[in-house]
């Protein structure tokens, strides 16, 4: 399997005063010379300070310090945004020595085959620990926004705010075939211990990597 642990990377923003970090999502590169792709929602609208943190692990099965709070970034701009498909792409500075995972589709992967998934859940409270997670392809979809509609597949999975912009690569191949947008959770009208009910499902869903490569 590729080494995904060092293209996958959290989304931050730096606080020009205090130098505080918030770290607001997942994403990862697509070039070797420093473009990464996330949501769309994780960057926001207010994108000056954006960052992107370097990898913190040689390979997935280290051991993560939670008490270690150090990181190394590298500033990042907007470069380009698709609002119909909630896809960011950032420039920055990073390089990257060697071949990158193919951006494919999820054209290429059935339903009910399994998909890996890399990211940060729960980073944006601050804990920062790189996780893979294995599902299955449940349905895909297509979701018209503004006329225009687009590929999608549900995966059989819960994810946590933090996840959006992870990487979904096909097992079979290694390709990466989406990203992860998030849960499907519409607004309930009713919040309990500060949670909408509508977020405690167990599938999320992704846009299909063919988008990613229409903003290349």
């Amino acid at each position: 399997m590729f080494d995904f642990t060092q293209i996958t990377l959290v989304i931050g923003k730096r606080d020009k005063v205090s130098g505080f970090i918030q770290m607001l999502g997942s994403g990862f590169l697509i070039s070797n010379y420093g473009k990464v792709v996330t949501a769309r929602h994780v960057v926001g609208n207010e994108t000056e300070g954006l960052c992107v943190l370097m990898p913190h692990i040689p390979n997935i099965n280290a051991y993560q310090d939670l008490s270690d709070t150090s990181c190394r970034l590298v500033p990042a701009i907007v470069e380009d945004i698709n609002p119909i498909t909630d896809l960011c792409i950032l420039k920055t500075d990073l390089r990257f020595n060697g071949q990158l995972p193919k951006l494919d589709s999820l054209d290429s992967v059935l339903v009910g085959e399994r998909i890996g998934i890399f990211g940060f859940p729960h980073c944006v409270m601050g804990r920062r620990v790189l996780t893979y997670q294995e599902t299955g392809i449940g349905a895909k979809m297509l979701l018209e926004t503004s006329g225009i509609k687009s590929k999608y597949a549900t995966i059989n999975i819960q994810t946590r705010p933090g996840q959006s912009g992870s990487l979904v690569f096909d097992l079979k191949t290694g390709f990466i075939v989406g990203l992860l947008i998030g849960a499907y959770s519409p607004e309930s009208g009713v919040i309990i211990a500060g949670i909408n009910p509508h977020e405690l499902n167990q599938t999320s869903y992704c846009i299909s990597a063919n988008h990613i490569k229409e903003m290349l």
